[in-house]
């Protein structure tokens, strides 16, 4: 007996599944958590099948009829129901979702840091979504991909180029998987492109001679016109706490405790995954208060006046674009690439403070590169933060001192 509207409104769930049937094979599903669903059991051949139309009441008895029939279409023809429906997923995928929506999934999946996501997140908007969002993401070649990176690499951009090749590959995996495309056609990019100039000292442009570090500090104080302030503040910033660019970039004002001079980083926004103190001296604290009045209203304390609008950070890249466009005082021509780069600054405070006698345990505490229980044993934690924040205010001193001309700056050493 074929059912009728109000016996399908009305079954209600029991303590076990149970099915209450149309005819032809399909028949209303329903569960003891009250979830009801439309599903057609097939058979081709000898294999048996079950096709799982819809929910109810999303979709209705009539509606529930008329997927049977094409569905019994199909099982006559040999062709499986659930590969046509298949195909009708990929097909409204390819017609709806371009490349940043499958980029967006795949990020939510990675277990990294808030700020990692973010940088990640804006990395991909930058390079990959203005180029990948033009097509549909199975009407891409690897060719077309490469050139898509090349892009990057031409800017001599290598590592982000690299690094965006693999993202992409991966995406590509997911996407697949799904069956909306028949081969990874970003598999093997990175492979394809420009390789880093390993003859360059480091990963990044640093430099570390004192004389070096007066002439870049002096640049950084007389910035072109053209400049923005949030990106003069920022570089100001970044040699008297030498955090890793990307916590320049998303550092918030929730973060700083002006009353007892230090920055709270939580957990989630290091690459580390530990919560991070960073003391902060007399010098760090007066460049804070100068920017104040001007992003102290928004979440984050770097935003250009280009962004202030949407109230976005520092994007990618514009430190250390800021940092190649230098005058060189030698030669009145800007230093150009491999001078120094926004992760530079690190280098650089790691080198000097290591020579001018700090602890490497506190020096390394700070950079966060290692965990507090490796130090525990030496230090208790109030030692450690004591330590810590006469080591920052020595090297502003000691920054301020390179500035004003001096050959040789004493700096007093922890103990």
């Amino acid at each position: 007996m074929a059912l009728t509207h109000t016996a399908v409104s009305n079954a209600k769930p029991k303590d076990k599944v149970y099915k209450i049937f149309d005819g032809g094979g399909l028949y209303l599903q329903v569960k003891p958590t009250g979830y009801k669903a439309w599903k057609y059991d097939f058979r081709i051949g000898a294999s048996r099948g079950t096709y799982t139309i819809g929910q109810y009441p999303d979709i209705k008895l009539k509606d529930a009829r008329e997927a049977h029939r094409k569905a019994r279409e199909h099982v006559a023809k040999g062709i499986n129901p659930r590969a046509i429906k298949q195909e009708q997923i990929i097909a409204n995928d390819l017609d709806n979702k371009r490349f940043s929506h499958y980029a967006i999934e795949w990020l939510d999946k990675q277990n990294i840091a808030d700020s990692t996501y973010k940088d990640l997140k804006q990395r991909i908007h930058k390079n990959l979504t203005p180029f990948l969002d033009k097509k549909k993401v199975n009407e891409f070649s690897t060719l077309e991909l490469l050139n898509i990176m090349k892009k990057m690499s031409d800017r001599e951009a290598i590592e982000t180029a690299h690094r965006m090749a693999n993202v992409t590959r991966r995406i590509y995996n997911e996407i697949l998987i799904l069956g909306i495309v028949e081969n990874n056609p970003a598999q093997g990019l990175a492979e394809l492109l420009p390789k880093p100039d390993i003859r360059k000292k480091g990963n990044f442009g640093h430099i570390t001679t004192p004389e070096e570090i007066k002439v870049l500090l002096q640049q950084i104080d007389n910035p072109s016109a053209r400049q923005d302030v949030a990106t003069t503040q920022a570089l100001k910033l970044m040699p008297l706490v030498f955090l890793r660019p990307k916590n320049i970039r998303f550092l918030k004002w929730e973060f700083i405790d002006f009353d007892n001079a230090i920055i709270n980083f939580p957990a989630n926004e290091l690459k580390t995954r530990k919560a991070l103190a960073v003391p902060l001296s007399h010098q760090a604290i007066t460049i804070l208060n100068e920017i104040e009045p001007l992003t102290g209203s928004g979440e984050y304390v770097f935003v250009t006046s280009h962004g202030e609008s949407n109230g976005k950070p520092l994007s990618e890249g514009t430190t250390t674009s800021a940092l190649r466009r230098l005058i060189n005082p030698t030669t009145n021509k800007p230093f150009g690439t491999g001078y120094m780069t926004s992760h530079g600054f690190r280098h650089m405070a790691s080198t000097q403070l290591n020579e001018l006698g700090y602890d490497a345990d506190v020096i390394e505490l700070q950079l966060a590169h290692i965990n507090k229980d490796r130090v525990r044993a030496t230090y208790n934690k109030a030692q450690l933060m004591e330590k810590r924040i006469t080591m920052m205010q020595d090297w502003a001193d000691y920054l301020d001192g390179l500035k004003a001309g001096a050959d040789v700056v004493p700096i007093k050493q922890v103990s």
